[in-house]
């Protein structure tokens, strides 16, 4: 420390012995030197510093606002599928409406798989009944009006194959050909309409081969979603 102090009055005394201009331009170069040395080393790197993050967060902002634009942009666009999707759902409504109806409808039918002993069962109680024929008949599309209407119009070459596709239930009948007394007959007619299952019908022919025998061909039939459903 005294080492110190003993150069430095040396500095001083040497920098005292110099001529008042020396000693100007001396210290001038002392400020200024130590000026941009301070400058290089501490002022400039922060300034640089602040200048990056400026420019950082201004890109940032500008990338924020431009994302927002285009955010605002397509939200003013009109959905091209909301008109398709509120259709959707309204058919969806519909056609869950109409599968609710049929399966109530259904609950009182006889089902598809028993239908050929519902038919011996009901012969075999009208012992003056004789069965004389019985056949398939083609399954049928049960459409609404609309689409009956439309399927009459469509051309001869594709309007079948159109009202097979747009249909959704499907008639299956049977056609009975019987023999019997009149009233017999018209019993096994009227034991048919009461039962608790049913079987519907939608003709009946009777006509007389020989008194007091006489033939009646009835058509029943019951409905399905599948075309293929009943197979006698």
């Amino acid at each position: 420390m005294k080492a110190l102090h003993v150069r430095w009055q040396q500095w001083s005394a040497q920098f005292l012995a110099r001529p008042r201009r020396e000693r100007a331009i001396l210290a001038a170069a002392l400020v200024f030197g130590g000026g941009f040395l301070l400058f290089n080393f501490a002022v400039d790197p922060a300034l640089r510093a602040g200048q990056a993050a400026r420019a950082e967060t201004a890109a940032a902002r500008a990338e924020m606002a431009l994302q927002q634009t285009q955010l605002a942009q397509l939200n003013a666009l009109p959905d091209a599928d909301a008109a398709n999707r509120q259709k959707l759902t309204r058919l969806k409504d519909e056609l869950n409406e109409v599968n609710a109806r049929l399966a109530s409808f259904e609950q009182g039918m006889v089902p598809p798989a028993r239908m050929r002993d519902f038919l011996r069962d009901l012969l075999a109680r009208n012992r003056g009944i004789e069965l004389l024929e019985l056949k398939t008949l083609p399954p049928q599309p049960v459409a609404a009006p609309a689409t009956t209407a439309a399927a009459a119009s469509a051309p001869a070459t594709g309007g079948a194959h159109a009202q097979d596709d747009s249909a959704v239930i499907w008639q299956h009948g049977i056609e009975l050909k019987l023999a019997g007394r009149y009233n017999d007959l018209l019993g096994t007619l009227g034991e048919l309409e009461g039962m608790r299952e049913r079987l519907l019908w939608n003709s009946a022919s009777l006509t007389v081969e020989k008194y007091p025998r006489n033939i009646l061909v009835l058509r029943v039939y019951t409905l399905s979603l599948d075309r293929n459903w009943l197979e006698m």
